[in-house]
């Protein structure tokens, strides 16, 4: 599992080593780190696979950010690499300066950027003095470069990039879309204007092939958009990992899925491993119903129970016989969870059954064509963190539109808003339904609403590893079954996920189960490759994954 801190949060883990004078060795570990990956990627460049005859520029900005790139610089100078740092800002890290100029690297300083003097540097240091170049001098550096660093902005910057800087991304990134090849990537600590506690990503933003970071894993780091822009994620310890507290995200990685997933045990039931309701499907949409009650099915639900009309009854038989298929009500029925939603529009019958699980105790699965109404619900009260929503940015923009109507917000934000800050938009979303929140995207995120009764605040998780090929017609309705198995399991079983951490029991317990379901979802669309995943091979790939042996 990855911890991921605000930017706040490692600066006051940082803050006593800083105040005991130890910000060089903290500098120096930093950039020791950054430049053995910067060395692995030069090397990867070269076909010999020597560093001697490679190049690097490092984009260097006026912050502590720009001083480990500096530094960075130094260590690949004495390796042998070609180093040119290009100053972006109006200051420069003095010591960082005078450690790579010591050993031979080059320095210049961006045209359009003004050029204050450093008061800590020394009067033949000042920024002022070092050789300009323009805009196309810089971009000509970069494209002929094996590698470029960036360290312009780091986790206290926000507003993302700004002048010629900015202009000298834009032009790199149309460079980079028209050549064939180009140079490696890496970023220092975060991507330049990417937010560190949101992830948000205003263009533009140099995105790389792997992003270096110390002591923890940033918030930009494993969520959407800012994950997409980081590349391969490499943490360096350097002396704060145990003051570090309060992870403002989880991350949850294949071996914790693998490792937390609900296994039967000798003397389990189909009754104690969780019965599972499904209200899914009408005579318009009767795949949903088969999509999900297959997914059931293959992630091993102990009993699952379908509830809706003749024809899609049938077709759900017809896929899997081992589900018990009624015209029943929700009423009429014991599971220890639901799944309502897919498929779930414009039919009286089914839409009722929605609303009976809305309001029903048990927890349930939230999809689709039950978001409307659970949506509509809460204005009669928060539907309980039992409850987990399952929206795509799409369907939680009318989520908001529902809860600004009934004035329970001001602020209804777009598909545009939740797609940039998808992680502060499903926080938000759980505090004011007081359901748990799965958002469903490029990465997904979980958050729970809290709990003033068991002083546990919102927790919030995220899954990566999902295939782009997901986005695809189905693949949420296979999602849906796969939750509804694991919750219906957690249900019966209340302290199951615990192996994960104290903050997976109580009512947190609801957003780990969610995003262990993602987790298989997410790991199943992998199983072939890269490649379609079809919903109905993606369902019996949860098979596939679910049988490998625990890491």
């Amino acid at each position: 599992m990855i911890d991921a801190y605000t930017g706040a949060s490692v600066r006051a883990a940082e803050q006593p080593l800083l105040d005991a004078g130890y910000g060089d060795i903290l500098m120096r570990r930093a950039a020791l780190g950054l430049s053995r990956v910067c060395e692995t990627h030069l090397r990867r460049a070269n076909r010999k696979g020597l560093l001697s005859g490679t190049t690097a520029v490092i984009l260097v900005g006026s912050g502590n950010n720009g001083g480990d790139g500096l530094w960075a610089g130094s260590f690949l100078r004495r390796a042998g690499v070609m180093v040119t740092a290009i100053l972006t800002g109006s200051k420069a890290h003095p010591q960082g300066l005078k450690a790579l100029r010591a050993l031979g690297g080059s320095v210049v300083r961006l045209e359009g950027q003004d050029a204050a003097s450093n008061p800590d540097a020394d009067p033949h240091e000042s920024i002022a003095g070092f050789h300009t170049v323009d805009r196309g001098q810089a971009l000509s550096k970069m494209t002929s470069a094996h590698l470029v660093l960036d360290a312009m902005l780091g986790t206290g910057a926000s507003g993302g990039l700004r002048g010629e800087a900015a202009a000298l991304v834009e032009n790199f990134n149309t460079f980079q879309r028209t050549s064939p090849t180009g140079p490696r990537i890496v970023a220092c600590d975060v991507v330049s204007g990417v937010d560190a506690d949101t992830g948000e990503s205003p263009e533009p933003v140099l995105e790389a092939h792997a992003t270096v970071t110390f002591g923890a894993a940033k918030v930009a780091h494993v969520v959407a958009p800012g994950e997409q822009a980081s590349g391969q994620l490499t943490v360096i310890p350097i002396g704060i990992e145990d003051r570090l507290q309060n992870p403002s995200v989880f991350r949850l990685e294949a071996k914790d899925i693998l490792k937390a997933w609900p296994r039967p045990k000798p003397t389990d039931t189909k009754y104690t491993r969780g019965v599972l309701g499904v209200v899914a499907g009408t005579p318009s949409y009767p795949g949903a119903a088969t999509m999900s009650t297959n997914a059931a099915v293959n992630s091993g639900a102990g009993m699952i129970r379908f509830l809706g009309d003749a024809t899609t009854r049938g077709m759900v038989l017809a896929q899997s016989p081992e589900v018990v298929c009624s015209d029943d009500q929700p009423w009429d029925v014991h599971v220890q969870a639901w799944l309502a939603g897919p498929g779930v529009a414009d039919d009286e019958s089914q839409s009722a059954r929605v609303q009976a699980v809305i309001e029903a105790q048990e927890p349930a699965v939230l999809d689709a064509g039950a978001l409307t109404p659970a949506a509509q619900a809460v204005v009669d009260g928060r539907l309980g963190a039992h409850k987990i929503l399952t929206p795509h940015a799409g369907e939680l923009e009318q989520v908001f539109e529902w809860l600004k109507g009934f004035g329970i917000t001001d602020d209804a934000p777009d598909r545009v808003r939740i797609e940039a800050a998808p992680v502060y938009w499903a926080r938000e979303a759980a505090r004011l339904t007081g359901a748990t929140v799965l958002l469903k995207g490029a990465t997904t995120i979980i958050a729970s609403p809290g709990s003033e009764e068991e002083r546990i605040g919102q927790v919030c998780l995220s899954v990566g590893q999902a295939s782009p090929w997901l986005a695809t017609a189905g693949s949420g309705d296979t999602l849906a079954g796969i939750l509804g198995t694991v919750v219906a399991h957690v249900a019966e079983h209340p302290d199951a996920l615990r192996s994960l951490g104290e903050w997976a029991r109580g009512d947190s317990r609801w957003a780990a189960a969610a995003a262990l379901g993602a987790g298989v979802h997410a790991l199943a669309s992998r199983v072939d490759g890269e490649g379609p995943v079809p919903p109905t091979v993606l369902a019996a790939n949860v098979r596939t994954v679910l049988r490998k042996t625990r890491q």
